[in-house]
């Protein structure tokens, strides 16, 4: 149990932080130039895509680190127990769980609010300064995700390396 939950929650992370530094390093600087008159369309089709599949992704994560919990022997009474929250193993898991909740609601905030009203307005009005604002507001909010991607990563490697 504790193999395969693990080995698809590390291919889920992959995906999902990889998406996120291939649209930093490479989508983001293509568009600036060459493809910038279709820039909305194209952040639009593709961040809608990855979106979709990332909130199908987000409870899998979940459950998958619960069950890599499990696997690695502890149990749900010791979960339970503030002892193991004041452990330095709960203190990092924790951490890392928080990290998760908070790129949860800026995600949502990105994917739901931000980026599809920055989209219809580069559609509408590319030049405007209510597009340029909510443009600006989303991006932002794709860095802050990716850092606490990488934030939770940290984590991640910190749990198994104790």
């Amino acid at each position: 149990m504790y193999f395969w939950s693990a080995f698809i929650h590390i291919i889920i992370a992959c995906f999902w932080i990889g998406g996120m530094l291939f649209t930093a390093a490479i989508l983001v600087p293509a568009t600036r130039k060459r493809l910038a008159n279709q820039r909305g369309l194209l952040f639009t089709e593709l961040g809608t895509r990855f979106s979709r599949l990332s909130w199908i992704l987000f409870p899998i994560l979940f459950i998958t680190g619960v069950t890599s919990l499990l696997g690695r022997g502890f149990t749900v009474e010791e979960l339970l127990s503030i002892e193991f929250w004041h452990s330095r193993y709960g203190a990092t898991l924790f951490n890392k769980l928080f990290a998760f909740s908070l790129m949860l609601i800026v995600a949502a905030l990105h994917d739901f609010w931000l980026g599809p009203k920055a989209a219809s307005l580069m559609e509408s009005n590319p030049d405007g300064i209510k597009t340029k604002s909510y443009r600006k507001a989303s991006s932002w909010g794709g860095r802050i995700n990716l850092i606490l991607g990488l934030i939770i990563l940290y984590f991640a490697v910190s749990l198994v390396r104790w």
